[in-house]
């Protein structure tokens, strides 16, 4: 392991090239983002350094815990940030309401973290005793598979979320903001504060996940945010300001370009990126990301006195491979060894609260199938992994079409023969551990109908959502997946534009706006409203493929998944989406999504969310933006 190995540095004044002065400070900020509930090694796509990639094993908690031991005996003066999904992600995290996952977290010794969309997922309920506002010693839940009810497990370490109030902090003793918005640690006399930014798509995900909480919108509510708790942050002595974000890059950059100058750098989450070499911005902040849990990134900031004060001289960012070549942590294996204990026994049976849909009744190292391609999520546009699922769904239930979202979650399994990096050779088994992977949630499947017209606008609309040349356009993860398609884009277009024509894949015969197409897609569980289909509207006819009869219960996508992995094949070859401008993304460039977006026609972004605290009464049962104030935030007029 070689943990000098340079990834990528930026030199502010003349501080790297001089010894550190008599008086200078040098502290060190730690990034671990996205862990999304890795306790093991696993395999991961990363780039090779030639514009390809390659299939490594990669992070985990228990390497992860030797990494952090390690950066903090070279520099006391370290601080440890937690940004963004943590507690969701995986089997262990799914049928434990992420319970599983606190117990090794809280071993790590984070100082202080901001929490990521999917962390709102267990319901509000969950949320708030998770993170504090209510007193998990009087609420136990009962979880099958387990000796007894238990509290919801909560963080050793400070939450925050400045873009976010709850409609509990206005309760008799709710004096103290549900997540605060800001932070203060103090390192041999270097004051550090630390504005969080928690999701902003939330209500997206389903608006039952937001109830009772009121989100910043758009790209001048978080601005201004940002601009006031610097502004207290150095009244209180901050010396440095860092904003810990789950916005993802591309917002994270368009922010970091227009607040105020006295921000020293932004720790960005959720978009998955590996940043390399930190990006610049108009402010003087510098932008990074880790990645996820197959990276650290570590950036070291030298505090040097003057007669006005202290100031940041130099900054030094490196991202830290998290790969075979470190230990796994002895302490943290045994934390990790009794969390996921209950989930390989030969006889399980587990529910997965709160709903209580979906069961578990064997080991998660049964293998269920395997593929004959690369199966993975990691694709902006079209991954492996979409192509097979939809292929699959259309080959279960007949429909013209299959969709599916675009999570940026999920395994990597290769193809049969590929050769590891410890020599080993891939035979393409696929486990229920992998299913969980793709599949860390409830939804259902469905069948529906669509009309061609709202076929091509509802592709311009997703498009819209991940390529985007105004950031705050951005929803959710990358694009949905359309099985039985051949769909040709110009994402240089921009938005409401990069659509040119979509043809069925079977016959080659362009899909006309008057055509009424069937399609195989997914549904919000426990419920959804009506016309929504993979939270899109503009469907009719929507009915869930028969009853699992195994289960009993509609079919949920992971269970869909085991039983079609045990009639077939794994096949993501050969995908249908093809894009004339060949816009530059991963692995090509740094960012999975280009920073910029795509498009020179930007629709721009509505500033506004009129939904307030109760999202569940809007219009479609989410945001409505439609034009009027509400919530606390003070929605622009």
């Amino acid at each position: 392991m070689n943990l000098t190995k340079l990834t990528g540095a930026l030199v502010l004044g003349l501080g790297a090239s001089l010894a550190q002065a008599a008086g200078d400070v040098t502290i060190r900020l730690i990034e671990l983002n996205d862990l999304h509930a890795h306790l093991t090694p696993h395999k991961e796509l990363v780039e090779d350094g030639s514009g390809g990639t390659r299939i490594e094993t990669r992070g985990g908690i228990t390497r992860i815990a030797t990494l952090v031991k390690q950066l903090r005996a070279e520099n006391p003066n370290s601080v440890l940030m937690n940004v963004g999904d943590t507690f969701h992600g995986g089997v262990e995290a799914f049928y434990s309401m992420g319970n599983a996952i606190v117990d090794p977290v809280n071993a790590l010794g984070i100082d202080v973290g901001v929490p990521g969309n999917w962390d709102f997922y267990y319901t509000p309920a969950v949320t708030r005793m998770r993170y504090g506002r209510v007193n998990t010693a009087f609420f136990r839940i009962p979880m099958p598979g387990f000796d007894e009810p238990i509290p919801v497990k909560q963080p050793n370490y400070p939450n925050l979320g400045a873009n976010v109030k709850d409609i509990t902090d206005f309760f008799p003793g709710g004096q103290n903001d549900f997540f605060p918005p800001t932070h203060m640690i103090e390192k041999d006399g270097v004051r550090i504060g630390f504005i969080g930014l928690t999701s902003d798509i939330v209500e997206d995900m389903h608006p039952m996940l937001a109830q009772g909480m009121d989100f910043a919108s758009g790209e001048t509510e978080h601005r201004d945010i940002i601009n006031r708790y610097a502004r207290q942050l150095r009244r209180q002595g901050a010396d440095v300001i860092v904003v810990m974000s789950e916005l993802g890059s591309h917002k994270d950059k368009r922010l970091a370009d227009t607040i105020n100058p006295g921000v020293t750098a932004f720790f960005s989450a959720h978009t998955h990126d590996a940043i390399f070499t930190p990006v610049t911005s108009d402010s003087g902040a510098v932008l990074v990301q880790a990645g996820n849990d197959a990276y650290l990134g570590r950036m070291d900031i030298t505090v040097s006195k003057s007669r006005r004060g202290r100031r940041v001289t130099a900054i030094d960012w490196k991202l830290i491979d998290v790969d075979d070549s470190v230990a796994e942590d002895t302490d943290m294996k045994k934390l990790v060894d009794i969390a996921r204990a209950p989930y390989l026994r030969e006889h399980v049976f587990m529910m997965a609260p709160p709903f209580m849909i979906q069961t578990l009744n064997q080991p998660i190292d049964t293998v269920i199938g395997h593929t004959d391609s690369l199966m993975s999520r990691k694709d902006a546009l079209e991954s492996t992994f979409n192509v097979g699922w939809t292929r699959m769904l259309r080959q279960m239930t007949g429909t013209d079409i299959a969709m599916t979202p675009g999570f940026r979650f999920g395994a990597t399994v290769a193809a049969p023969g590929y050769l590891y990096e410890d020599g080993a050779v891939a035979d393409g088994a696929i486990t229920i551990e992998d299913a969980y992977r793709f599949f860390p949630m409830f939804y259902g499947i469905t069948t529906a109908r669509v009309s061609g017209q709202r076929l091509y606008q509802l592709t311009e609309q997703i498009l819209a959502s991940v390529f985007s040349s105004d950031p705050f356009n951005h929803v959710g993860g990358w694009n949905y997946g359309f099985g039985g398609l051949d769909v040709e884009l110009d994402l240089s277009a921009g938005d409401g534009q990069r659509v040119k024509r979509i043809r069925y894949a079977d016959t080659g015969v362009v899909v006309k706006p008057e055509d009424t197409l069937t399609v195989t897609g997914c549904r919000r569980m426990p419920f959804d409203y009506p016309g929504k289909l993979c939270a899109i509207d503009g469907f009719t006819n929507i009915a869930p493929v028969p009853l699992n009869p195994l289960k009993g219960i509609p079919w949920t996508a992971v269970d869909t998944f085991i039983m079609l992995m045990s009639q077939n094949t794994f096949d993501g070859s050969n995908g249908g989406i093809t894009d004339s401008s060949s816009t530059p993304v991963w692995p090509a460039t740094e960012f999975v999504q280009p920073l910029q977006g795509s498009g020179g026609n930007v629709v721009p972004a509505k500033d506004y969310d009129s939904c307030g605290y109760f999202k569940i009464s809007c219009k479609n049962g989410g945001a409505t933006n439609d034009g009027q104030p509400g919530g606390l935030f003070g929605r622009r007029r």
